[in-house]
């Protein structure tokens, strides 16, 4: 019998999915990935995973998936990682040189900042206006509206070689490893000690450039990044395994037969396959997705143009709206004693019919899709001495919704798309009935809430992996999909949240450039 045992690195679980010949879940095993921060301030924020450690999660969650499947049956891995978190290493030893530096760390912020303000990045937004103006083209309008972010590799990989000991030696070596969570991975448990990045992946670090299907020479050698350590771009999958793990770790030799991005992968099991369909998680953070074909989209106000997947060197893109706090916000008022069950939380929010005229911002990370202001600051506004817990609970609800309405809106205003396509909801935070609700009566639109909606990255890439294998063709897909609730837009609790909307951006407006 053929298993595909699929692996979602996340940024605060890492589980492993048994999936049959029919892509039924057979098992689940996970563990919490150990976060450390650190940090003084917003500015030298430090968000670390220690890669051992990881690497032996890793081989556990695994395990114990595979400890009942016989020694006679196939297993395939299908390989899922949060993105731009990324690690240095010794190639002849492995050893890796620091502590895996997160998506989300700041050491880099300042960094951004002052290139942001650069007569350079001054001159690149004058000079892509002005090829845009006459060539119409999009990639100049990228460049009009380039701005390094610190949750982008580029940046945060600079400023942490720059730590290492003896890394110009290392470099002229040709010992000096790089690479996001799947190249590490892959060159430490496989066979060759294959070295690659796979293209979804390598897509939202700031090296890639989605109008020429590779990486951005231009940007690497202006901010002076070691061009001799990137792995090479492989496809999300190939005709054949895209390498194998030694049979030391599992006591089986186990191809790799398709690696993904972890919100690539949640769209991708969401059912997003066509064009301009969307997929919206509400996971650790916010995460909007949208399906744009063969062509990367040019965006005004934040919308990332990444690859979805890639076969056959030919990638299918999206176009990426995001926020850092979602779940967060949750573990946070939980913390504080807002309420005991996060489970709780929809029926009190449920159980007021307003919040009572308090507002949240949730910026603890900043805001990004389409605010774009990493200086914004958390805020509640327009407490009052009768405002009670369950207004709080409401309110931060609210602006979850809120936030993924302001997202989707950017994405309809620019991609303008021609057809009514499919919404699916996904993540942890998507169990939530009121915010699943709302979202759906903010938007105007029919909301489908995809079943297991926290396994849908593992599923997404385990769907991906069983093409590769032969085990079913595309066109089987949308029967493999099941959705469990759906939500349609209610015009009374719609009338409350539009009002209330203008209020809020006012609320965001006084918690904008705090720090």
């Amino acid at each position: 019998m053929q298993y595909i045992v699929s692996v979602d690195i996340g940024t605060t679980t890492i589980r492993a999915c048994l999936y049959g010949k029919s892509c039924n879940k057979l098992k689940v095993a996970e563990e919490k990935v150990d976060i450390e921060i650190s940090g003084q301030d917003e500015w030298e924020l430090r968000v670390e995973i220690a890669p051992e450690k990881l690497l032996e999660q890793f081989i556990r969650v695994v395990q114990s998936v595979l400890k009942d499947v016989s020694a006679e049956d196939s297993v395939a891995m299908a390989l899922c990682c949060q993105r731009n978190s990324f690690v240095f290493w010794k190639k002849s030893t492995g050893k890796p040189l620091h502590k895996i530096v997160c998506w989300n760390d700041a050491r880099a912020r300042k960094s951004c900042e002052d290139w942001n303000g650069s007569v350079f990045i001054k001159m690149l937004n004058a000079g892509g206006s002005f090829l845009h103006f006459f060539t119409r083209m999009p990639r100049f309008m990228a460049a009009k509206n380039l701005k390094f972010l610190s949750a982008m590799v580029t940046h945060r990989a600079l400023v942490t070689l720059e730590t290492i000991p003896g890394h110009k030696a290392l470099i002229n070596d040709n010992d000096l490893g790089f690479g996001c969570l799947e190249t590490w991975l892959i060159n430490r448990i496989s066979v060759s000690d294959n070295y690659l990045a796979d293209a979804s992946n390598i897509s939202s670090t700031g090296l890639y450039d989605p109008y020429i299907n590779g990486y951005n020479n231009v940007i690497i050698k202006i901010l002076g990044f070691p061009t001799s350590i990137l792995a090479p771009i492989c496809d999300s999958i190939s005709s054949k395994e895209l390498c194998f793990i030694k049979e030391s770790f599992f006591g089986r030799k186990i191809p790799i037969s398709a690696i993904l991005a972890d919100q690539q992968s949640a769209l991708y099991g969401s059912g997003g396959w066509d064009l301009h369909d969307v997929k919206i998680s509400l996971g650790t953070g916010t995460f909007v997705d949208m399906n744009t074909g063969n062509k990367p989209h040019a965006s005004m106000n934040g919308l990332y143009p990444l690859v979805g997947w890639r076969m056959n060197n030919t990638p299918v893109y999206i176009a990426e709206g995001n926020d850092h706090d979602t779940a967060v916000l949750l573990k946070w008022a939980g913390e504080i004693g807002l309420f005991e069950n996060v489970q709780d939380t929809s029926d009190m929010a449920f159980a007021v019919k307003s919040t009572n005229g308090l507002l949240f911002v949730p910026a603890f990370g900043g805001l990004q899709t389409p605010i774009n202001d990493g200086l914004a600051c958390c805020s509640f506004m327009g407490l009052r001495p009768d405002t009670k817990k369950v207004h709080m609970v409401r309110a931060i609800l609210e602006s979850i919704v809120y936030r993924v309405y302001q997202i989707y809106q950017t994405m309809m205003d620019e991609v303008k798309p021609t057809k009514t396509s499919k919404i699916r909801i996904c993540g942890g935070v998507a169990h939530n009935d009121f915010v699943c609700q709302s979202i759906s009566d903010m938007l105007n639109c029919e909301i489908e809430r995809v079943t297991d909606g926290g396994l849908v990255a593992c599923r997404g890439v385990a769907l991906l992996a069983g093409v590769q294998l032969g085990l079913w063709k595309e066109a089987d897909l949308p029967n493999m999909i099941s959705i469990e609730s759906v939500f349609k837009p209610n015009a009374d609790s719609r009338r409350v949240l539009v009002k209330t909307f203008p209020l809020w951006l006012q609320a965001v407006k006084r918690s904008t450039k705090f720090y």
